[in-house]
């Protein structure tokens, strides 16, 4: 009886130290959607976090995206930003991607690799949402995205195949 009794002990600090491992990668602050791909190819899995400007407030705005890109092939793929878009208020944007630099917001970043059974995670939002702070600093800033709904499509492209990767983000 004891044994059984440590061995479920252990069991359950695995499973605790797990889940530790795994929360904070994506933030808790709003629901996870999953990316659904266009021609149901099975590239990559996506998941999709907004992050909150008022989080448990009533006026809630989006002031861009937690986003996880995991490659559930033995191939390389690669995330396409050029191909890419973020749609909301009837206009889209190509990706403004962490790691881009605020002065060339107009050009696209240069495709992400993710490898073989790899995991990668990016913070994104719309160029729309940039701003140089006006007076002395000069300073980048973000504004909320004023919009119900976002669209978010993905471009994903590997050796031998392309697809899409829609999520819808209210």
């Amino acid at each position: 009886m004891k044994k059984l009794i440590i061995a479920f002990a252990i069991s359950i600090c695995a499973m605790m130290t797990y889940c530790a491992i795994w929360l904070p990668q994506l933030p808790s602050d709003g629901a996870v959607v999953i990316g659904e791909p266009q021609r149901k190819t099975k590239l990559v899995q996506i998941s999709v976090q907004p992050k909150w400007e008022n989080p448990g407030k009533g006026n809630k705005r989006i002031n861009g995206f937690y986003v996880e890109f995991r490659n559930l092939s033995d191939t390389p793929v690669f995330i396409v930003w050029e191909k890419s878009i973020i749609e909301y208020s009837h206009r889209s944007f190509t990706p403004f991607v962490q790691g881009q630099r605020y002065e060339l917001h107009p050009k696209p970043m240069e495709a992400l690799l993710i490898p073989p059974r790899g995991v990668v995670r990016k913070y994104i939002y719309s160029p729309q949402q940039l701003y140089q702070e006006v007076g002395k600093s000069g300073k980048w800033k973000l504004k909320p995205i004023e919009a119900d709904e976002v669209f978010i499509t993905f471009y994903v492209k590997s050796e031998k195949l392309t697809d899409y990767f829609s999520v819808v983000v209210r």
